[in-house]
């Protein structure tokens, strides 16, 4: 072959070559292919049910280049949620910015020359929402407050139509948080693993609801208030020491709980230091069984150690030193390991009366001095993450992360509102059925609803765990 042709043939094969790969990478008008945008972005850990997590918020970026988003939530039917947003984005084109209100991002251009939006009567640049792939679409904007009508993925985008992403910029925010406590359930019973079946290398015991109540059953309790701290620099609570000997006169009254006294510990000021809650925790509710009920009640300070670390929370006993949280409080990972390891009773409620301040100590002084704020106090939610160490336990904290627990002498002559309304409740007033017996059925709704009325939604019991509502708190 001549070097003519061998040049010849080598240019055509290079043409053919460079045709194929055209050929890949470009559509029927001979344009390069866009990459392919997925219809819905899922997030990259599995989305948390609120209702079963402790009622964290989760947030989420949402960008304006993308398709439907995953929250981050799955949400459950029945539960009322809340979204709030903000940021910045652009539609492209002709359309103006906007934030996730949509406001202003409709124009005469804008609108003439692209389909209908996926809500035609809202603007281009608003949020909206959708539960699941197939599920229908619902205007969300800077903030909306709605009851979850099925099960499934919670997912956002603007109301760009499907496809018209290309030349979209910007991003908006959304936290998604509960409204309101989730309806009560009754306790699921989890499927034994099969026989020898290991997880972490330690067998797995078969999963049981708790044992029915019988005539052997015992109640014990363990009550503890604080209002004055040995630490003056620890601001004093009014009722907290009040609410918790109210408490425990209920429970032993032969006309209220009708606790045996000896199976109630009142720990109040002075003597509810971190060894005597400790040794109440550890130690004094060892001796229960597994057919018996506890009651744990607190009321006074919780917080984290520091702004930095929102994580580390802490009761603070009263002999809590105002500049070293960390060391002296009682940590909520103590509370954990005596559920865990000490106490055998398989029917617990947690009642907490803990968000009294954003947070107490010293680097919170430091952090008010500097940013005129602190960040939520999470007290609420470590409470709340009790429930997950198993079956059978109720926790029920007087308000969210977000929320201070209010005080008053008109409530009862001087209590928590709070507590006040949980001795109202179990007093016969959350007796709903009128069966002279008030179930955990009962009082939580009643709870819930008087102590937000009362203070104009300024603070909302929160509830988690997988209980048994028919529990009674009273003999």
């Amino acid at each position: 072959m001549t070097t003519r042709r061998l040049r010849f043939a080598c240019f055509a094969t290079l043409l053919a070559l460079a045709g194929s790969a055209c050929a890949q990478e470009t559509d029927i008008y001979g344009l390069p292919k866009k990459p392919e945008i997925p219809d819905h972005v899922e997030s990259a850990e599995p989305p948390k049910d609120l209702a079963e997590a402790g009622g964290e918020a989760v947030v989420s970026t949402v960008q304006a280049k993308s398709e439907w988003t995953s929250s981050g939530v799955r949400l459950r039917k029945g539960v009322k949620y809340r979204v709030s947003a903000s940021g910045e984005w652009h539609m492209g084109g002709f359309c103006g910015r906007s934030g996730p209100s949509g406001v202003g991002s409709n124009s005469p251009l804008c609108f003439s020359f692209i389909p209908p939006f996926i809500l035609p009567q809202h603007q281009v640049g608003t949020l909206i929402g959708k539960i699941g792939h197939d599920g229908r679409p619902f205007a969300v904007g800077e903030q909306i407050e709605f009851e979850a009508d099925r099960d499934g993925t919670f997912y956002l985008r603007h109301n760009d139509p499907k496809g018209l992403i290309s030349d979209n910029t910007g991003q908006v925010t959304a936290k998604v948080a509960l409204a309101a406590p989730p309806p009560l359930v009754a306790p699921s019973v989890v499927a034994a693993p099969a026989t020898g079946a290991r997880q972490n290398g330690a067998a797995m015991p078969p999963a049981t609801p708790p044992p029915p109540a019988s005539a052997s059953t015992q109640h014990w309790a363990v009550v503890i208030g604080v209002s004055s701290y040995a630490d003056s620099r620890i601001p004093a609570l009014r009722y907290a020491a009040k609410d918790a000997q109210a408490l425990h006169d209920w429970l032993v009254s032969p006309s209220g709980g009708r606790y045996a006294p000896s199976r109630v510990k009142l720990l109040t000021d002075r003597n509810a230091t971190a060894a005597a809650i400790k040794e109440a925790l550890y130690t004094w509710l060892r001796q229960t069984i597994e057919e018996d009920v506890v009651v744990i009640y607190f009321a006074g300070h919780g917080s984290p150690d520091s702004p930095d670390t929102p994580q580390n929370l802490y009761l603070l006993p009263h002999d809590t030193r105002y500049d070293a949280i960390a060391s002296t409080g009682f940590p909520m990972w103590d509370v954990e390991t005596a559920l865990k390891r000490f106490i055998k009773a398989r029917r617990v409620v947690v009642l907490a009366d803990a968000c009294h301040s954003g947070g107490v100590g010293a680097t919170f002084d430091v952090a008010r001095r500097a940013l005129g704020d602190t960040q939520p106090n999470r007290i609420s939610s470590g409470l709340q993450n009790l429930a997950s160490v198993g079956a059978g336990i109720a926790v029920i904290s007087a308000s969210d992360d977000r929320q201070l627990s209010a005080e008053s002498a008109k409530f009862g002559g001087g209590h928590g509102v709070f507590t006040h309304y949980l001795l109202e409740g179990l007093k016969g007033k959350a007796d709903y059925n009128g069966d002279s017996r008030v179930t955990l059925g009962e009082l939580i709704p009643y709870l819930s609803e008087h102590v937000r009325r009362e203070t104009l939604n300024a603070q909302s019991p929160t509830v988690a765990g997988r209980f048994d509502p028919a529990l009674s708190l009273g003999r």
